[in-house]
């Protein structure tokens, strides 16, 4: 953001560009949204400031409220864009709410507007909205605009309902059909020989790799700590055979699209349809080929305990504390015989 003086500031961001009034209050640092540039000049925004910035809490609209939350949090994100995304999306499917003032927003209101959400989008797409809205009303209450949030008790049981683990591995058929597939099959093709999220994944750089190694950096991984993945000669193989010359390996298509893509592709070969041993899981996510990798690995008689460093997952209890082994040569062996299995899954 740039600074007009007077607690006035423009903000721009990926999608969109606004005026926004900084205010403090039980020496909390806020900021409010009070009109959207270009439809807003500058002098305009200056002659609204005085007005707006004297105003109380009690004219705070949903909005303002989201703008406010957004701003004080997204320096701690790992994934800004993502909240921006599902504020964007409410903010265009149900302008109404958004333009209410905070004081009448009630748990009826929220719920129905989550529930249209549900319909257009999904419902864990409206549960993960409703968790956002959870904590952008608690933001609310922190700082002394709300003294209650009205949607507290909203659960996902009448939201987008509650969701089930899932527990979806591929099946060698699946396998060897997901490894043939013609777009993204290099990314597939590494979550499955690495057992990787996809994000870390489509975060990897040619930097990131030296020798047999991939290095995945804190600020790139979910457990944000630095992590790295013994690469076995099918994975070397793989990296070699794609282009070299751009940053990220895997080029600049997102994570959504990737799924998009993995799920209309489940639809043709009508994957998942009528499956008992997919436990009527429906289509493959991106996901599963990271539970795929764990679980086949296990099978191997690999210790789990060295699957949850492959997978860079946080040990619990006691082994948090006293177990600070590396296992360099056991993961290494690990992802070896992993990959050994696969290319004999391919070629059978």
């Amino acid at each position: 953001m740039s600074a007009d003086g007077g607690g006035l500031y423009f903000r721009k961001r990926k999608n969109s560009a606004s005026w926004v009034i900084r205010r403090t209050r039980n020496k909390v640092a806020s900021f409010a949204t009070i009109g959207r540039f270009p439809e807003m000049s500058l002098a305009a925004a200056r002659k609204e400031l005085d007005k707006f910035g004297n105003h109380s809490a009690e004219n705070l609209t949903v909005a303002n409220l989201l703008d406010d939350w957004f701003d004080q949090n997204e320096r701690v994100w790992k994934r800004p864009e993502q909240m921006e995304g599902y504020i964007r999306r409410l903010t265009a499917d149900d302008p109404h709410i958004v333009a209410m003032n905070i004081h009448v927003v009630d748990l009826l209101i929220v719920r129905k507007t989550l529930k249209n959400y549900a319909r257009d989008h999904g419902n864990i797409a409206a549960n993960r909205l409703m968790e956002i809205l959870k904590q952008v009303f608690k933001h609310a209450v922190q700082v002394g605009y709300l003294k209650y949030s009205p949607i507290a008790e909203l659960t996902r049981k009448v939201v987008g309902g509650v969701e089930k683990t899932r527990e979806r591995v591929l099946t060698d058929d699946e396998i060897r059909l997901l490894w043939s597939t013609n777009r993204h099959a290099e990314l597939f093709r590494f979550l499955l020989l690495t057992g990787q999220r996809i994000r870390e994944s489509q975060l990897a750089r040619w930097d990131h790799i030296t020798g047999d190694r991939w290095f995945i950096p804190a600020r790139n991984n979910k457990s944000s700590r630095d992590h790295w993945v013994a690469l076995s000669r099918q994975t070397l193989e793989l990296l070699n055979s794609m282009p070299q010359g751009r940053g990220k390996i895997f080029g600049m298509t997102s994570e959504t699209a990737v799924q998009s893509y993995l799920k209309r592709w489940c639809s043709r070969n009508k994957i998942g349809e009528n499956n008992h041993e997919t436990k009527h899981e429906g289509s493959i996510t991106p996901h599963d080929l990271r539970r795929t990798f764990s679980t086949r690995v296990n099978e191997l008689k690999v210790g789990p305990h060295l699957v949850e460093k492959i997978l860079n997952h946080k040990m619990s209890g006691v082994m948090a504390v006293y177990n600070q082994a590396d296992y360099e040569n056991e993961r290494v062996a690990a992802m070896q015989l992993w990959a050994d299995e696969l290319q004999r899954i391919l070629d059978s």
